[in-house]
């Protein structure tokens, strides 16, 4: 896989270039070994049941393999809380968790047990590689990696998220780049309050996004649709050229008309020369708006015909495209489903 995006929070970027270079290099060689197309699966998600998918769990325990055999291993932090707004307030800055229980216990109230969870740590960076719902990702960075920040645990946070391309090819619901990164952006420049690194990740080469053979029927129809409009605007265009070719012969012969009359009334002066030649000319004026309004309308089917036919190449193009990947789609499913058999 490549990591197409890097979002920079808080300079955390510059202080592991500068700090923990050696651990950077090992989590950008992790991300690259990982071939996403061997972690494939038939999803059984309802949206879309069916579909060759990415396995975001198999994924997930590629990176664990990876990572650990570089020294980068989980870390989990158990405490208690309570109910009670002082109490609360009282050990949330406590570290040890028996310390905590034996304040809330000594008020007479329960201690619930909780913890914080990480995937991977060393030296001080936590890292997650999140494939999981919408609001893991705001819970990561702004619950998980803060927690561990304000223990003075952790120097610097790393999330590794799938990019809007990935996750259309996963199960429905799962959080990505783009988006999670315009929710960073929009909250400011101080919150979260821990350096973090966020990563967009996605395969070098993607599969057919789920529906890809829907799809391409879809795509094909809209093409032969404008393969059909375009021929029909072709087809009127040259039948009003046509009618132009005809109201333009006798719109030059009215004009001719006109002319010999004009002459012939110059030349002799008679009320019958003046009359022919006023009777020409009404005519000619008459017919010559006639004329223009036809070419208009000619200029007008014409440049639509143009249109339509960029449309239509454009759309074929787009129906190959999409045919094709529906072809790749339905070899993908049956070589998995043979395996999956």
């Amino acid at each position: 896989m490549k990591h197409e995006y890097i979002y920079n929070h808080l300079n955390a970027k510059e202080f592991l270039l500068v700090n923990r270079s050696e651990e950077w290099k090992q989590l950008m060689e992790a991300i690259e070994q990982i071939d996403a197309n061997v972690f494939l699966k038939i999803s059984k998600d309802k949206v879309r049941k069916g579909e060759v998918l990415y396995n975001q769990v198999a994924i997930n325990e590629e990176f664990k393999r990876l990572l650990a055999a570089t020294g980068w291993s989980e870390m989990k932090r158990e405490y208690f809380v309570s109910g009670d707004i002082p109490t609360a307030k009282e050990i949330v800055k406590i570290k040890d968790p028996e310390t905590q229980r034996k304040i809330i216990e000594d008020k007479g109230l329960v201690a619930f047990p909780t913890y914080n969870q990480v995937d991977f740590v060393k030296d001080r960076i936590a890292v997650e590689v999140q494939f999981g719902k919408y609001f893991s990702v705001a819970y990561d960075l702004h619950v998980k990696h803060t927690f561990f920040f304000l223990r003075d645990e952790i120097d610097v946070g790393v999330e590794i998220i799938p990019t809007h391309a990935m996750m259309r090819r996963m199960d429905t619901g799962v959080s990505w780049f783009e988006n999670e990164v315009a929710n960073v952006i929009r909250e400011g420049r101080n919150n979260p309050s821990v350096p973090i690194v966020i990563i967009g990740i996605e395969p070098d080469h993607l599969i057919p996004a789920p529906k890809a053979e829907e799809r391409a029927k879809v795509v094909r129809k809209k093409a032969d649709d404008l393969i059909q409009k375009a021929k029909f605007a072709e087809t009127k265009s040259m039948q009003i050229k046509d009618a132009l070719g005809t109201l333009k012969l006798k719109l030059d012969s009215l004009v001719s008309s006109e002319n010999l009359a004009k002459d012939e009334y110059q030349e002799k002066g008679t009320i019958k020369a003046q009359t022919a030649w006023l009777k020409a000319k009404a005519a000619l004026d008459k017919f010559a708006p006639k004329v223009e309004a036809v070419e208009r309308k000619y200029d007008a089917v014409l440049q639509k015909s143009l249109e339509l036919a960029v449309e239509r190449d454009t759309a074929i193009e787009a129906a190959v495209l999409a045919e094709e990947e529906g072809r790749q789609a339905a070899l993908l499913k049956e070589r998995l489903a043979a395996i999956e058999d």
